[in-house]
Parts: structure tokens; sequence; C-alpha cells
């Protein structure tokens, strides 16, 4: 049997889906498996022993409305048995079908994205993504543990720094979908927090070259902005090397769940039981302003978050990742 699964990205979603991938694996150890992701995330699951191939797409021919050059995506997916899409916009199911899929699995928000798939998963109420990704191998008709739901990262490859350091990352809402920055901590908040650790212990800042200008307002004795200097593998190592690492939701959120299990997560504007890594611990002071539509269809909410959160709220991270402590399946 020949496998695919598609995810257009990014690095967040990409590692949440590697529960997924493991179970597949274990429940078709015959099987051809290979993850189709855009060029730019697929060194996220390179090496992955999971996988037979991992290949690299243009996704800009999908973020940017390029509809003349869809059918340039076709040969990718033709020759397999199922293709899961992963991703819920109505343009994966059918371009999974113009394929040849014969079984297309996949999510319906609404009924005519589930319209072209042979086998769906409802998507909406509040589950943990993990799960939600879980769901689809069930639907499927394979076999599913729920408390095997350890993110895996890629390999790390060690870089001269701090072993030992806090690591603090301020960032989300910021890919090709959306320019927002809604899931960032406030300045005086994230400032406090930066404060606090340094007085503490060393401290490193970790995101991409295009964030290095954002974390110089922060600089000062015992901080080192590492943003821009590390490729993916060494950033995997700092995570997994630093004594805690304090992010707010976004991509290196999950890679640290992966690799850490001193990680705390500060969610504003998301859900912690949809998102929080397993074996991390969250904060959370939004509830009462949250609201689902942005992570069910990525509509940004208006308005200021984190505003009730302090830095001592902050180091007291009471609360555990949902998929902690499994002993029962979830139901569907």
């Amino acid at each position: 049997m020949k496998i695919l699964l598609w995810k257009i990205g990014a690095l967040g979603d990409i590692i949440m889906t590697t529960p997924l991938v493991r179970q597949l694996r274990r429940a078709l150890p015959g099987a051809t498996i290979d993850f189709l992701t855009g060029r730019g995330c697929a060194s996220i699951l390179q090496g992955s022993p999971h996988i037979d191939r991992v290949l690299g797409f243009d996704a800009s021919i999908l973020y940017r409305g390029q509809v003349g050059r869809l059918r340039e995506l076709l040969p990718q997916l033709r020759g397999y048995d199922c293709i899961f899409t992963l991703d819920k916009h109505w343009i994966f199911p059918l371009l999974a079908r113009m394929a040849g899929a014969p079984m297309r699995i996949g999510f319906r928000r609404r009924a005519h994205e589930g319209a072209l798939l042979t086998r769906t998963v409802r998507y909406g109420a509040l589950r943990h993504e993990v799960d939600y990704y879980l769901d689809l191998a069930q639907a499927a008709g394979w076999p599913v543990r729920r408390d095997d739901v350890a993110l895996e990262a890629p390999a790390a490859v060690q870089v001269p720094w701090q072993p030992g350091a806090v690591v603090l990352v301020n960032s989300g809402g910021d890919n090709p979908n959306e320019q927002s920055q809604v899931r960032r901590m406030p300045d005086s908040l994230f400032g406090a927090l930066v404060e606090t650790c340094a007085a503490r212990a060393a401290v490193a800042f970790v995101g991409s070259a295009g964030e290095a200008a954002y974390y110089k307002r922060f600089a000062g004795a015992g901080r080192t902005n590492m943003c821009g200097r590390t490729n993916l593998a060494e950033v995997t190592a700092v995570l997994r090397d630093a004594s805690r690492v304090i992010t707010t939701d976004t991509g290196l959120m999950h890679l640290a769940g992966a690799v850490n299990r001193e990680v705390t997560a500060v969610f504003g504007p998301t859900h912690p039981l949809r998102k929080c890594p397993p074996g991390a611990r969250w904060v959370w002071h939004d509830a009462q302003r949250y609201d689902s539509r942005y992570e069910l269809f990525g509509t940004v909410p208006k308005g200021d978050f984190f505003m009730s959160l302090t830095t001592a709220d902050i180091l007291a991270d009471m609360h555990t990742s949902p998929l902690d402590g499994r002993r029962e399946p979830a139901p569907l």
C-alpha cells in the first residue's frame, strides 16, 4: 500500500503530525509512507524512521493563489492508494481526487470541505490538534493509541552557546497566511520577564533572522541573541539543552516540547487545550476573550491579549498539557 501525507507547513503544524506518522508506520509496517510538504518545511521530517520519502513542493502555488499552476502538483500526488489531506481547505481534497487516489482522508469544518473525501473527521470541537490527526488514522480503520502522543523533532546538531541558559521566545502570528503578531506578548510584559530571568541565569533568544532586530530591544548583560544564527538542527540542540524554555504559541513552542520537559507555553488568543505540547506546562489568562474562529478559520482576533498576565504568573505555570497522563483512549 502506498500512502501520502500532505501538509503545506509550518514548523509547529508539521511537528504535531509526528504521532500520526509514527502510529501509521506501526499499523502498516510494510506500507510505503511518503510526506509531501512545502520545500521550506521538508527538513523538519528528514531522517524520520517512519517515512520512506519526504517530498517538497512549491507552496507559493497555494499561498499566492496561482490557480494556473495547480496542475503542477498532480504528478507528485499520483500513484498513491491513500492520501491524507492534513490541511482543511477544499483545494487539497480536489487535487487528491484529480490525482486519482481511491482513498482520500481529511477534515471537514464545513460540508463542502469534505465533499470530495472518502472518509472525513469533523473538525471544530475543542480538542488537541494531535488528537485530531490521530482521528484520521482511526477514520481509515487503523488502530490508534491515544497515550502515544510524544512529538518528534529533527536531529540536533550542537552549536557553540551556553547550555543551561533560559531560552525565551516571543513570537507567533507571522507566517505566509498571517502577519499579525497577535500571539506575541506585549513588550512591557516580555521585557519584565527578560529582566527577571536574566537576574537568575543566562538568557538566550532564538528565532529567525528577521526577528533579530526585535530582540535587540531586550539586549543586556548575560543575554545572547541567536536569531538567524542557527539552522533547524542547531536550534533544536539549543532548545534541548536549555534549563528552561518560555515561549508563546509559535512553531518553536512545539519544537521545544519535543526535546525538553521544562517548557512553559504562554497563551493569548489561542487555546492551550488545543495546542499545548505534551510534557509542557501552560499559563493563560484570556479564556474570557477566546474566539475559536481564529484557530478554526484563521480569523485574526482584534484587541489586546496577555494584559492581565504578570511575570510571576508565567514563572508559576501550574497547568499541564491535556495530552499528559493519558490512560484511556480519548473519544472521537
